[in-house]
């Protein structure tokens, strides 16, 4: 469903992340600064990822290339 660097914006995408155990990274002012992990829940003001919550106004998420590469081997083995 999402691409490598698709960025989590409203609480759909966040939801999505988490009925798919997407793996997510986190990302300020345009650097990677952390893996993440699995997205696992949300509110409407943070998220929990890989056990660890953050705040959504801190960071930008996005699906990492691990979690698409994934998908896509499935896409091909289907």
């Amino acid at each position: 469903m999402y691409q490598t660097g698709y960025i989590l914006k409203t609480e759909a995408d966040f939801d999505n992340a988490i009925w798919m155990a997407s793996q997510v990274e986190l990302w300020q002012q345009g650097e990677l600064v952390h893996q993440g992990g699995t997205a696992e829940t949300q509110t409407a003001f943070w998220v929990r990822i890989g056990g660890a919550i953050y705040f959504k106004y801190s960071y930008e998420f996005r699906v990492s290339g691990q979690y698409a590469l994934e998908k896509d081997m499935c896409k091909r083995i289907q």
